[in-house]
C-alpha cells in the first residue's frame, strides 16, 4: 500500500510539472523587440508575461507569434531581412530539440531572415 501512495505522489508531482508548461512569444516588427515566457501555469499568464516583456524591450506594434500549452522544447531563432529589420522564428512544444531548432530556423527564413542564429532554447518538460 505504501508503494502505491508513493507512486501516486510521484505521479501527481510529474503531472503538476507538465501543467506548468505554457509558453508564448510576442514580436514587434517595427522595433524588432520581442518577449517570451515559458513554464507558466496558464497560457494567459504566458501571453501576459511575453507581451509585457516585448513592450518593456521597446515593442510598439506588438503581435503574438506563438502560444502553446504543450510541453517540450522551445526555440527562438533570430535573423535580419534584406531591409535590415529583425526577423524571428519560433518553435514551441517540440519533443526533440533538433526538430525545434530546425523549425524555428525555417520559420525565421520563411519570414525573410538571413544569417540566422539561435537566441534561446529551453525544455519546459522538466520545468
Amino acid at each position: 500500500m505504501k508503494i502505491g501512495t508513493r507512486y501516486l505522489l510521484v505521479l501527481i508531482f510529474f503531472l503538476a510539472s507538465i501543467v506548468s508548461a505554457q509558453s508564448s512569444v510576442y514580436f514587434c516588427k517595427s522595433t524588432g523587440a520581442f518577449g517570451y515566457a515559458y513554464g507558466q501555469s496558464s497560457v494567459a499568464e504566458a501571453e501576459n508575461k511575453a507581451y509585457n516583456a516585448c513592450k518593456e524591450y521597446g515593442g510598439t506594434n506588438i503581435i503574438k507569434i506563438a502560444s502553446t500549452d504543450r510541453t517540450g522544447w522551445g526555440v527562438i531563432a533570430v535573423g535580419y531581412d534584406s531591409n535590415g529589420y529583425r526577423s524571428i522564428g519560433v518553435a514551441l512544444g517540440y519533443f526533440d530539440m533538433e526538430e525545434a531548432k530546425a523549425a524555428a530556423k525555417k520559420y525565421c527564413a520563411d519570414n525573410g531572415g538571413k544569417d540566422i542564429t539561435y537566441y534561446d532554447f529551453w525544455d519546459d518538460y522538466y520545468f
